[in-house]
């Protein structure tokens, strides 16, 4: 009977003990559950477009790559969308990732089109020049980079003049693609740059005259830096006394040197 007795209240602690376990268990997540309804309470939420999926640059946004997700409503992004149905058909002009938030300054203006060009802006062209590994910066030169053109002016008696033509032009594409995986370099044929109207008339009349170089420059250099102006050098030379007696108009010559031209002379 005391053998009985022993397993019975062996057999009523177990009971007890699972019967702890599970309204413990049961308890945490009572109080889990409360404690997400009540943050939920305490932040006001709004409902805003994102990202259903990654999104590469000029795509087209339909139904199946958008979802309507909430947002706290104090940190709703500047330009978001509330209703899907306000961006279904307009072109991405970045990449996006999945769960990012749409917002108007990165998409095309409605009736763009799709690709690149929904890309260029108002008032601008996107213009395709040819380059090699040199030209092209060894493949660095990527979409949403920028470069300077330098153009060589072969045409002044075989002397060779460079001049940068343009400076900070946004690249648009290399070869047929508008995104390549950032900071791996990839050796194209083609580059594409948005330029005015003007712009791309006078590259493309440079390209006929000499050769183009592209030279890629920090995204964060908003402009050229300022070189110091190229002074002239004056040397005075004087004459021999006999020699100021035979020249006309004086006895001393200045001679003026500047940069790498001839010098030039001029007799007083």
């Amino acid at each position: 009977m005391k053998k009985y007795g022993t397993i019975i209240a062996l057999a009523v602690a177990v009971v007890f003990g699972i019967l702890a376990v599970v309204l413990a268990n049961k308890w945490l997540t009572t109080r889990a559950s409360r404690d997400q309804v009540t943050i939920r309470e305490q932040v006001p939420l709004a409902q805003i477009v994102i990202a259903a999926k990654d999104l590469e640059i000029g795509s087209k946004l339909t139904q199946d790559n958008l979802v309507l997700a909430d947002w706290p409503k104090a940190n709703v992004p500047k330009g978001a969308f509330t209703k899907i149905e306000d961006v279904v058909g307009r072109v991405t002009v970045t990449k996006m990732v999945a769960g990012k938030p749409l917002v108007a300054a990165e998409l095309a203006g409605e009736g763009s089109g799709v690709g690149l060009v929904a890309q260029i802006r108002p008032g601008y062209r996107a213009m395709a020049i040819r380059v090699d590994e040199v030209i092209g910066v060894g493949g660095f030169i990527l979409p949403s980079t920028f470069v300077d053109i330098i153009a060589v002016d072969t045409t002044s008696g075989g002397k060779r003049d460079a001049d940068t033509i343009l400076e900070r032009v946004p690249v648009l594409a290399v070869a047929q693609e508008t995104f390549v995986e950032e900071g791996k370099a990839k050796l194209v044929k083609t580059v594409t740059m948005e330029l005015t109207p003007r712009n791309a008339e006078k590259l493309a009349a440079q390209i006929n005259q000499g050769p183009i170089h592209l030279v890629l420059r920090n995204p964060a250099d908003l402009g050229a830096p300022e070189e110091p102006e190229e002074k002239p050098v004056v040397r005075k030379v004087r004459r021999p006394a006999v020699q100021a007696d035979t020249q006309k108009g004086g006895g001393f010559t200045i001679e003026v040197i500047q940069g790498d031209k001839q010098p030039q002379k001029y007799n007083f």
